[in-house]
């Protein structure tokens, strides 16, 4: 799958959206959610190849438009965890679903995941991911040079949509029986 080209450009594309930091009086799913740029040393099936844009092509990055938060069964018997990340490859097909996810655990940040008491972690993410749906990333294809438009392909005279894999972090924190998630990189 080809995708880290464009994976440095969506880390400087991502948008910040916050969640508010107080506690609520009842139970409250909220997660840091952040997109993570590429790996640079991956190797054998876990290399990620890159898309090579020539001068009339540009690269538009997916875009999330409908997803929920990750989130833990209402009987999970945690009542405090310290900030916890664990990390998934989220890998998108050509008409933006998501084909599958992958826990990423070749990151020290994400090192919480290989552990099995945080097992609970990586699947609420990887349950929340597989219903995530995004405007598919696309390469687009121009007569003459590409603009200098980072993700506009509106006046493109071929749009062609592409696969792509993207790295996200969730870092989960519960205190006093509440989880607490605040999201960044939407």
């Amino acid at each position: 799958m080809r995708a880290a080209g464009g994976l440095v450009l969506a880390v400087m594309l991502a948008g910040c959206a916050s969640m508010p930091d107080a506690y609520q009086d009842t139970r409250s799913d909220v997660v840091d959610q952040r997109l993570l740029s590429p790996s640079v040393a991956a190797a054998g099936a876990a290399r990620i190849e890159s898309y090579a844009m020539q001068p009339q092509q540009a690269f538009r990055m997916p875009l999330l438009h409908d997803n929920v938060d990750p989130a833990l069964p209402a009987d999970t018997p945690r009542t405090n965890l310290p900030p916890t990340t664990v990390c998934v490859r989220v890998i998108i097909d050509a008409q933006g679903a998501v084909q599958r996810t992958e826990p990423l655990l070749d990151r020290a940040e994400c090192a919480a995941g290989a552990d099995a008491s945080n097992s609970d972690l990586l699947q609420a993410v990887e349950r929340a991911a597989l219903t995530w749906q995004y405007e598919p990333a696309a390469i687009c294809h121009y007569h003459d040079v590409a603009p200098k438009r980072p993700g506009d392909c509106a006046d493109a005279d071929r749009i062609e949509p592409v696969p792509v894999t993207l790295n996200y972090a969730f870092t989960f924190q519960m205190e006093r029986g509440q989880m607490r998630v605040q999201r960044a990189g939407r």
